[in-house]
């Protein structure tokens, strides 16, 4: 498979200028089509002989497909429905005493804030917010002020969803580990679109979504711990499959896996989809992927600063960045651009809260016109 066989395999790319990955990708023919063979497959009779243990390992596989992909071991992945589980693992893997702090971003999606706000409410923890910044030395001086003896974990995301910046994420490891500090990495925005590397960053855990830039079937993902850190969570969220042995009087011995956190009845057709997507972008080789990314979007941030008045707001060097290009033009609100965009077939992003920015996120099946068309259309407001 080449790069450019991706655009003609996602048929909406054909219609709209797509830059909404970073929200919800479309999905490539080939992993729909393999997603539907293993329903049918499984349909058929998931309680006949030989069906449920066959799907089942293909469900494995893809565990194994996701483990190469991030250089991690199988055995530290739990494959879930999206990227907030794994946050939820861990916030509620930790025995809380009031006081306790969890560090955050101030840029953080909702769905690693509100896990932990709820936890304030329960369990009387404190949070704070790092402000994220382009200036990075600024950012870790910062940082280092936040950490204190009542810090029990950092919570942040690799690839900052509102602004496209890559934090520093293995410097801001190396502070916290420093401190004895455990770090969780949200990689809803980084995985696919540039490198992850579980033995390189060092981080004690990760989660990520499969439904964004790996375009795998919605309700995917992953979350990753590393194998000391796997005893050291309090499982909360287990059951039926969490298990190696027990008895009918109490008598528990959980997985010594990450698996242990998983459980119940899945959707394995849609796992097995994920394991498609994989294959994918392995054919191409990730090196390809990441090289486009990188190019294209360097192409969209200078297309953009053509539009007169238009503020852009991520770093300009992609290396401090990713394939989100956040931007705002004054005297338009966020949903006034995204509709009038959307008439112009480009489908954008809105960021909520401040009502401005928009967010433009750029894959492989993006090209040159599909840039033409959004810097059209900004033209035209």
């Amino acid at each position: 498979m080449e790069l450019s066989a991706i655009r003609h395999l996602t048929p909406i790319t054909q219609e709209y200028a797509y830059f909404q990955t970073s929200g919800f990708s479309p999905k490539m023919e080939p992993v729909i089509a393999e997603m539907a063979r293993w329903a049918r497959y499984h349909n058929a009779g998931a309680a006949a002989p030989g069906v449920h243990e066959k799907i089942l390992a293909e469900f494995e596989t893809t565990r194994e497909k996701v483990a190469r992909s991030i250089n991690a071991d199988s055995a530290e992945i739990v494959l879930g429905e999206n990227t907030t589980i794994g946050i939820n693992i861990v916030a509620n893997g930790i025995d809380w005493q009031p006081g306790d702090t969890v560090i955050l971003s101030d840029k953080e999606h909702p769905g690693n804030r509100i896990p932990w706000y709820s936890h304030v409410r329960r369990y009387g923890i404190e949070l704070r917010f790092l402000h994220v910044v382009h200036e990075e030395e600024r950012m870790l001086e910062q940082f280092e002020r936040l950490l204190d003896a009542r810090a029990r974990i950092v919570s942040i995301s690799h690839v900052c969803r509102r602004t496209g910046q890559r934090l520093p994420a293995r410097a801001l490891i190396d502070i916290a580990h420093a401190r004895g500090v455990p770090v969780l990495l949200d990689g809803a925005q980084a995985y696919g679109a540039i490198p992850v590397d579980m033995r390189a960053l060092d981080c004690d855990f990760y989660t990520f979504s499969g439904h964004k830039y790996i375009m795998a079937p919605q309700g995917t993902g992953g979350f990753y711990a590393r194998r000391d850190r796997i005893p050291w969570l309090k499982p909360s969220w287990i059951g039926s499959h969490s298990q190696k042995e027990f008895d009918l009087v109490g008598g528990l011995t959980l997985l010594d896996e990450a698996k242990r956190f998983e459980f119940g009845t899945r959707n394995l057709a849609d796992q097995v989809g994920f394991g498609k997507a994989l294959d994918c972008w392995a054919e191409i080789g990730w090196e390809n992927v990441f090289a486009y990314i990188g190019r294209y979007t360097d192409r969209a941030k200078a297309a953009l600063q053509t539009v007169p008045g238009l503020v852009l707001h991520t770093p300009l060097p992609y290396e401090k960045s990713s394939g989100i290009v956040t931007f705002s033009l004054p005297g338009h609100t966020s949903a006034e651009i995204q509709q009038h965009l959307q008439q112009e077939k480009v489908l954008v992003a809105p960021l909520e809260l401040d009502g401005v920015m928009i967010r433009v996120s750029t894959h492989v099946f993006n090209n040159e016109d599909d840039l033409e068309r959004l810097v059209s259309g900004l033209m035209k407001m």
